[in-house]
C-alpha cells in the first residue's frame, strides 16, 4: 500500500488549503493530513458538508482516500474534534479524538469523543488516532484487536515534542505489530509561542523510522504486509494478550 503523508502549513481556510494540495498531490493509497491543519476555528454542520465535498475532490485526484486531518466541528452546543474518512463517493468513516489536550486548554472548548474510525484500504485494515490520543495506549491496543495493520495519527505537535512523538510512534508500531503513520504541521506558533516545525514519520512493526523532516511537503511510503506478518509470527505479542486477564495483581 502506498500511503502520502501531508506536513502541510496551517492554512487561513479549506480552499487554500486544498489549491495547495492539488499542485503537488502524488497517486497514492491514503493520504493522512495533520489535525487542525485548516485552522482551530471550528465548523457549523453545513461547513463540515463543504469540507467533506472537498476532501472528495482530493480524493478523486488521489486515487485513494483522505484522512483529513482532524477539523474541529460544531454538534449542537458541544464541539468535538473529528477525524473525517472521505474517498471520491463522500464520507467513509469517522472517528473522533477520545481524549483533548488538557496541557494546551483545548479540553476546555472541545468534548471528548467516543468513537474511533476503523476503515478498509484495499485489503489492509487502517485506524485513526487524533494527536495525543497515540499516548494511550489501550486506544491503539483497541483499534488493533479490532483488526487495524496500520495506525495514523494527524497531529499538530510542537517542535520540542517532536523526538518524543517519534519515540511513541515506535513504541506503538512495535508492540502492537503495525505500521504507525504520522502527519504533522509545519511553519507556525502554538498559542504559547512554541515552534511546529513537522516531524511527520513512518514507523514500522519491526523498529525502523522513516522521518520527513521539517519542510511542508506530500511525502510518501510504501508499507508492507510481510513486515505485519513477520512482526506477529516472530514476537506473538497480540497472542499473549489473553493471559493478561489472569495476572494477578
Amino acid at each position: 500500500m502506498r500511503i502520502a503523508v501531508g506536513q502541510t502549513p496551517r492554512f487561513r481556510g479549506i480552499e487554500e488549503g486544498v489549491e495547495w494540495l492539488l499542485s503537488r498531490l502524488p497517486r497514492a493509497d491514503v493520504l493522512i493530513l495533520p489535525e487542525y491543519w485548516v485552522g482551530t476555528r471550528p465548523l457549523s454542520g453545513e461547513e463540515f458538508q463543504k469540507y467533506v465535498s472537498a476532501m472528495a475532490h482530493v480524493a478523486e485526484a488521489l486515487g485513494g482516500v483522505v484522512v483529513a486531518g482532524a477539523v474541529a466541528v460544531e454538534f449542537g452546543p458541544h464541539v468535538k474534534n473529528v477525524c473525517p474518512v472521505v474517498g471520491g463517493g463522500g464520507l467513509v468513516s469517522l472517528g473522533e479524538k477520545i481524549f483533548p489536550a488538557a496541557a494546551t486548554g483545548e479540553r476546555e472548548r472541545v468534548v471528548g469523543g467516543s468513537r474511533l474510525a476503523l476503515f478498509k484500504v484495499r485489503d489492509w485494515a487502517v485506524g485513526c488516532l487524533v494527536c495525543v490520543d497515540i499516548l494511550y495506549p489501550e486506544l491503539a491496543r483497541r483499534l488493533v484487536l479490532a483488526g487495524a495493520e496500520v495506525l495514523v495519527n494527524p497531529a499538530s505537535v510542537s517542535s520540542d515534542r517532536r523526538s518524543l512523538w517519534e519515540a511513541v510512534g515506535l513504541t506503538r508500531a512495535f508492540e502492537n505489530s503495525v505500521y504507525v503513520a504520522a502527519a504533522l504541521g509545519t511553519g507556525y506558533l502554538y498559542a504559547d509561542g512554541r515552534p511546529v516545525e513537522g516531524g511527520s514519520f513512518v514507523a514500522s512493526p519491526n523498529g525502523s523510522l522513516l522521518r520527513f523532516g521539517s519542510e511542508p511537503g506530500v511525502y510518501t511510503a510504501e508499507l508492507d504486509k510481510a513486515e505485519v506478518h513477520y512482526a506477529r509470527s516472530r514476537r506473538r505479542f497480540l497472542d499473549d494478550l489473553e493471559r493478561v486477564g489472569r495476572v494477578n495483581v
